[in-house]
This record gives structure tokens, C-alpha cells and sequence, in this order.
């Protein structure tokens, strides 16, 4: 799936001379934790809720009362924004933003086209993209199935599951260590028992459910 997918596209913005207390009532009022700042229309920076409280940590510490006061006052979105965004475009594909994210260990990314803001992409979106993928947001049970023979397949998993007349609606293949593979199936039922009988007696091996017999 791609960025524009996902993406969000009704933005609040701020622009570098925006006061901070502003910023802040943006983030509070509306429950954001990200402002994209704008200059003409070209994104020039962004304000983490982060960046905001370190702003007034750093004010209090270093005035009191009404120069306190005043110090804030004056503080403006591009005086505390971070300049060195990290951005994707809306035809990058959504891993791209996960691993930008990781890469960089921040949690929204800006999405342009050109210098031109067009959307946001934060980990809640992505989050929620991979709830979907993987089927969690619908009634469904979860099967974890070690495939340990080099011989047999994903495939072989899927018809024992068929066979037993269960419905999958994802599945994701993880590599373990010693060359064995997990397969995580998402089931469309809440009683995966006849699955996970099928699946034993084809001699896979269900984590944390029945153990196949010795042959």
C-alpha cells in the first residue's frame, strides 16, 4: 500500500513566526502531536509536542514570575522547530515511512510533493494500516504455526487450513532461528479448533496449542 493510502491530508499547520503558546494550544485543543511548519507554502520545519514542552522546561529554568512569562511570549514555532525533516512522498510505499521511522526514531513523517506539504503520515496511521492488514480489527483468532521440514511449504499450510473449511483472512511468514519459519495466520473465526486439528494431524507443529504425534 502506498503513502497516499494513508496519509492524512486535513493538516494543521504553523508558520515560523507563530507564537509558541499558539503551537501549544494547537496540540492541546486538537490533540495532535506534530505541527508541520510552513513558509509560502514549502515546508520548512516541524514541532513535536516534545519540542514544545522542552521550550517551556528550558524557559522556567531559566527566568520566573512574569520575565518567565514574557520569554514564552516571544518564543515563535521557528525559533524551537526541528529544520531537518524527514519526508516521504504520497507513491513511497507505507514500509518506507516504518523504516524511516525506525531508522531516525521519530514518529511522523511529512509527506510532500516537491518542497509542498500534501499530507502527514504518523505511527498511529501506520499502526492502524497494519491492524487492518493483518485483520485484528475484525472478529478472528490467531495461529502460529512452526514449519520446521525444508521440504513443505507455505502452501501445504494454507490447504491444511482450507481443508477444514476455515477462512484465512492474512498471513506472515517470520524466520526463526535454525532455519525454521513462523507462519502467523489470522483466521476469520473465533474458534480456530478445527484448524488447529487439521493442522496437527498433517504433523505441523501449532505453537501453544496441540503437539503433533511422533511418527
Amino acid at each position: 500500500m502506498l503513502i497516499q493510502d494513508i496519509m492524512q491530508t486535513k493538516i494543521v499547520t504553523a508558520t515560523p513566526d507563530t507564537p509558541l503558546m499558539t503551537v501549544l494550544r494547537l496540540l492541546q485543543g486538537r490533540g495532535f502531536r506534530h505541527v508541520p511548519v510552513v513558509e509560502n507554502d514549502v515546508l520548512v520545519g516541524i514541532i513535536s509536542d516534545r519540542d514544545v514542552k522542552q521550550s517551556m522546561a528550558s524557559a522556567a529554568t531559566s527566568a520566573e514570575g512574569r520575565e518567565r512569562d514574557q520569554l514564552l511570549d516571544r518564543l515563535t514555532a521557528g525559533q524551537i522547530m526541528t529544520r531537518a525533516v524527514r519526508t516521504v512522498g504520497p507513491m513511497f510505499t507505507v514500509e518506507d515511512a516504518v523504516k524511516l521511522m525506525i531508522a531516525h526514531r521519530i514518529s511522523a513523517v511529512p509527506v510532500t510533493e516537491g518542497e509542498r506539504l500534501v499530507g502527514l503520515v504518523t505511527e498511529t496511521d501506520v499502526l492502524h494500516h497494519f491492524a487492518r492488514v493483518m485483520g485484528v480489527l475484525e472478529p478472528s483468532s490467531r495461529v502460529d504455526v512452526l514449519v520446521r521440514d525444508e521440504e513443505r511449504g507455505l502452501g501445504d499450510v494454507v490447504r491444511a487450513i482450507e481443508a477444514s473449511g476455515a477462512r484465512i483472512s492474512s498471513i506472515v511468514t517470520l524466520g526463526t532461528v535454525g532455519g525454521t519459519r513462523e507462519v502467523v495466520l489470522r483466521l476469520a473465526t473465533i474458534d480456530p479448533g478445527a484448524a488447529i486439528k487439521a493442522l496437527t494431524t498433517a504433523g505441523f507443529t501449532v505453537k501453544d496449542g496441540p503437539r503433533p504425534r511422533p511418527r
